[in-house]
């Protein structure tokens, strides 16, 4: 295997902070909008935490196996700063309610990743416009919004939520996708060059038939035997498909921790400071009366969510929210409004929809990508959304299975 050498020392770092930043929703944003998860939800994003952190050097003693390369990575978190790329080809088309979420994942994202430990770090995802700024310290999340010179902390982190550029630091993403296929088998790749570093590589192959998941592919730095290694890349490509249909990859990077003082955000006199807990919404979801999350759908358990807020009067729980599969073959379960699932589905046509079998056209609707499938449909006072990395009869089957008798 080639040697670990970086080509370019002189290559980007990342300054301590930044003069310009972008927008995020504001507060009266933060409900159901907030709350939508089209990308798949935990089966790419929101699933699986590692805990633990050891500084890491940049040179291996030993080529690693497939196997020890994937425990590398889910030993330990790697403090370290960089600028990474992150490509979407998923094709998603413009779903009501959901533009966001298309955007991130059909298109090219710069992304400064500011990394310290596991709870300590900033990621901002970089525009023409500006910036847009995440900040983890701890149990809190803060958002700044340069454009509306607002500060937003969230206490406590959310379970489920829309995917983010945060999401999408290659070593973040590698570790969640990593921890959530353990059982699956993984094979060596030829290393490949990336920020200047060879670094070795390895494949999983999720064996879920029902999923949409063809290959995982990561290329991680170890570093001294015992040491996590640091994942540099990482591309899923669906089923059937030669491509990847979302990449992401450090186009520079060293291992070691930022500033301080990069970690908090630096707010100018005068900027409106916003609170919010994910525990919040719990009332939103209330208020939609969804009866609580079935223990199955489609023959597929519900997976167990952390608590998001601990001192929330119901701990922190999303009423009528499931997430359910394994692996990475997964999907999500969220109430609706009558509207919100009216505006969808009034939408879907344009967006690529079709009608979901046992439901009258206007009462559902599915769009599907090859990685990514959504599907929504209306119930008496409101309506579901699920969207996840299975097949669309899944979720076919998971609607016909929530709203049993309601067809015209």
């Amino acid at each position: 295997m080639a040697a670990r050498t970086r080509d370019d020392p002189g290559s980007e770092r990342p300054g301590p902070g930044c003069g310009t930043v972008g927008c995020v929703p504001p507060p009266r944003r933060f409900g159901r909008r907030w709350l939508l998860v089209g990308a798949g939800a935990a089966a790419l994003v929101g699933a699986g935490t590692v805990e633990g952190w050891l500084p890491v050097t940049l040179a291996a003693d030993a080529d690693p196996t497939p196997a020890q390369l994937r425990d590398a990575v889910l030993s330990g978190v790697v403090a370290h700063t960089g600028v990474a790329e992150s490509t979407g080809r998923l094709g998603l088309p413009d779903i009501p309610r959901l533009e966001s979420a298309s955007a991130l994942l059909s298109t090219t994202t710069r992304i400064r990743v500011q990394v310290a430990d596991e709870d300590r770090w900033r990621i901002d995802q970089l525009t023409p416009a500006g910036e847009i700024d995440t900040y983890r310290l701890g149990g809190s999340e803060y958002l700044w919004d340069y454009g509306g010179n607002r500060l937003t902390t969230i206490h406590g982190i959310a379970p489920v939520r829309l995917p983010r550029a945060s999401d999408f630091a290659p070593s973040d993403l590698a570790r969640r996708l990593l921890g959530i296929t353990a059982a699956d088998p993984v094979s060596a790749l030829p290393p490949r060059r990336v920020a200047g570093y060879a670094v070795p590589g390895i494949r999983v192959g999720p064996t879920d038939p029902d999923g949409t998941v063809g290959r995982i592919d990561v290329w991680a730095l170890p570093g001294p035997a015992g040491t996590p290694a640091l994942p540099m890349a990482v591309e899923i490509a669906a089923k059937g498909g030669a491509d990847p249909v979302l990449s992401t990859a450090f186009t520079s990077v060293e291992a070691a921790p930022p500033s301080g003082l990069a970690l908090r955000p630096d707010v100018p006199p005068g900027a409106e400071s916003v609170s919010a807990r994910p525990g919040d919404l719990a009332g939103v979801l209330r208020g939609l009366n969804a009866p609580p999350p079935p223990d199955s759908l489609a023959r597929r358990p519900r997976v167990e969510l952390p608590d998001s807020d601990s001192d929330s009067d119901d701990g922190g729980g999303l009423p009528g929210v499931g997430v359910y599969g394994t692996g990475v073959s997964r999907f999500v379960l969220v109430p609706a409004g009558r509207d919100v699932a009216r505006q969808i589905i009034g939408g879907g046509g344009a967006a690529g929809g079709v009608p979901v079998p046992g439901f009258a056209p206007d009462r559902a609707v599915r769009v599907a990508t090859p990685l990514l499938s959504l599907v929504v449909v209306r119930r008496r006072g409101g309506g579901y959304l699920l969207a996840g990395t299975v097949a669309p009869t899944v979720l076919e089957q998971a609607a016909n299975e929530l709203v049993p008798g309601v067809r015209s």
